[in-house]
């Protein structure tokens, strides 16, 4: 049966359940209104049980629990007309055996949607829906206790066994709810089962709340009767739909908005309270013995949920923590490797260049010395890519060592001046050097990793400059309290502020933060205009840190760019200058 004729044929029986539930205000003939009950609710459990004969191979375990929680309930309503029709108390009677069958296969099916739907979403997931489960019994019996349970046990009218049995109808009915309600409360859980049954199950409920609060006399009994009918029918339909008991498709348990986690574990504090306000509102006496069990019940689940939501988060963050650890193992292993393959590869290459130095220094025809021009300016291109790597492995697996000695600062930049002047003249640039006669000339620092900071900027200032100039300018700053390492204790320190001026082409602001990441480029694309790594400014910036400085950027497209690199060093008299103590510097990865 397609799913179209399904719901035809369901609306079908709707409307005739309707119709039948309609009868009393027709005709005042209780033999006619009992068969046209009768008569809609056998019905529905012999549709119930042929939907669930032809269930498909493996799925006819839900579709036949919910059959014979159908049937049982019919089989108690016919013996109950049956006793009733023969003049038989049926207070309490055989009929209430399969009428609490019924409740307990309709339990066991809806546990069997909620266990295929829970599939294998680990202990936090079997805690909460424990949880739940049980918080909804609570609040369920608490409600259905102040409205008709307390009622029914406090009558000395009746016997003993009636008051049970009666009793236990509301606590059937609580666990159903429970159930019910955790089915709706789940995605999985919804889409395993049809909507039928859960509508049939919940008109089932509201039916028997009718009859037990509003008695089974009058224009109650009619209701209850409607709603029993239409639930039958409901539940029958549900019993036909394919791929009944199929789960939803597999995924992560799905996780639950904060607002949902809060209303869940504040909400059920809140019945007992109100439960015990609206007694009051309605006059009647003070119930501190229902006030105190319910509270503590539901505080204990409320305990229990919090301590499994604590289990759950020690677990996240020690898993976190491992998949951080093995992360950054995966990282340092990945530095290691590229030390040593741009190791093995910087000593062919120096052979190769050497070469290329010999071969420059005999005879050459214009062409020979093209091509070995060529392989000295590809040969350095290689070298410097090679030592851009070989720095960064150093720096991302905490090996770069800062040696700190005395050095004249002046001299260090006047070399830099001589190796850049020539090189910004060839590409049509002027160079200009900017010395703060403030400017200590001996101090104590690391002059190789300050010599590689202001090369790295330089050769980016001369790569992206076509016209104008660059400018190097080293200014004094401030004393500062800096040892190595950015250490706040030592002796007072210069802070030396390194500026590389351009006119070149700028960087957009959107990408100024881009350019400090490693291997990331304005341009990452295969066909950009300019080379390189991207490792530069990075490795400028953890040097500057290393040495307790810092770096920054300023620039605007179109007009230029300004790198500022403030060390700080330690100035030093002649009478004190001394050389050679190394310093080993670990960075933050």
């Amino acid at each position: 049966m397609t799913e179209a004729v399904r719901w035809r044929w369901t609306g079908l029986a709707l409307v005739l359940a309707t119709v039948a539930a309609l009868s009393p205000v027709v005709t005042d003939v209780a033999g006619v209104t009992t068969a046209c009950y009768l008569g809609v609710v056998v019905g529905a459990a012999v549709a119930a049980c042929a939907g669930a004969a032809r269930a498909p191979r493996g799925e006819h375990l839900l579709p036949a629990l919910v059959a014979g929680g159908l049937c049982l309930a019919v089989l108690g309503d016919v013996v109950w007309f049956t006793l009733d029709w023969r003049g038989v108390d049926t207070r309490v009677s055989v009929a209430d055996v399969p009428w609490f069958g019924s409740y307990v296969l309709l339990c066991v099916a809806l546990w069997v949607v909620i266990s295929r739907s829970r599939g294998s979403a680990g202990d936090r997931a079997e805690t909460d829906f424990v949880t739940d489960a049980f918080t909804i019994v609570v609040v369920s019996l608490l409600v259905t206790w102040s409205l008709s349970i307390e009622t029914i046990v406090s009558d000395d009218t009746v016997p003993t066994t009636v008051r049970a049995v009666w009793a236990a109808y509301p606590v059937a009915d609580a666990i159903l709810l429970a159930l019910v309600l955790r089915v709706l409360a789940s995605r999985r859980a919804r889409g395993a089962v049809d909507v039928t049954l859960a509508a049939g199950v919940c008109l089932w409920l509201a039916a028997d709340v009718v009859y037990t609060y509003a008695g089974a006399d009058g224009p109650a009994q009619q209701v209850a009767d409607a709603g029993f009918m239409l639930a039958a029918v409901a539940v029958a339909s549900a019993t036909w739909r394919r791929r009944v008991g199929s789960t939803v498709p597999r995924g992560p348990w799905p996780e639950r908005h904060w607002g949902v986690k809060i209303a869940i574990a504040i909400g059920p504090l809140l019945v007992p309270p109100a439960l015990d306000l609206a007694a009051d509102l309605r006059g009647e006496p003070e119930r501190p013995g229902q006030l105190l069990v319910g509270t503590a019940a539901l505080l204990a689940l409320a305990v229990v949920r919090t301590a499994g939501l604590i289990r759950a988060e020690t677990a996240a963050r020690t898993e976190l923590e491992a998949a951080r650890d093995a992360a950054l193992e995966a990282s340092r292993a990945k530095s290691m490797f590229l030390a040593n393959v741009s190791h093995e590869i910087r000593t062919p290459l120096t052979t190769v260049l050497a070469t290329a130095e010999m071969l420059e220094d005999t005879t050459l025809c214009p062409a020979q010395t093209d091509l070995v021009g060529r392989m000295q300016r590809s040969g350095d291109l290689l070298r410097s890519l090679v030592e851009d790597i070989l720095d960064f492995s150093r720096i991302e697996s905490g090996q770069v060592v800062l040696v700190e000695q005395t050095f004249d600062l002046h001299a260090l930049l006047g070399d830099v001046e001589d190796g850049y002047t020539p090189r910004a003249e060839g590409a049509g640039l002027a160079f200009e050097l900017d010395l703060d006669p403030r400017l200590p000339r001996l101090v104590r620092g690391d002059p190789t990793r300050l010599t590689q900071v202001l090369t790295n900027l330089l050769d980016n200032a001369l790569k992206f400059t076509h016209d104008g100039r660059v400018r190097l300018a080293a200014q004094a700053v401030e004393a500062a309290q800096a040892a190595t390492g950015g250490s706040a204790v030592g002796p007072a320190r210069t802070e030396v502020a390194f500026v590389v001026e351009d006119t070149g082409i700028g960087i957009r602001e959107a990408d100024q933060q881009v350019v400090f990441e490693s291997f990331r480029q304005v341009d990452g694309s295969t066909t950009r205009r300019y080379g390189g790594t991207g490792l530069g400014l990075a490795i400028c910036r953890r040097l500057a840190t290393s040495m307790g400085g810092s770096l920054t950027l300023r620039s605007t497209f179109g007009v230029g760019t300004t790198v500022e690199a403030r060390i700080p060093v330690l100035a030093v008299s002649m009478a004190t200058a001394t050389t050679g103590r190394a310093t080993d510097v670990l960075l933050d990865v």
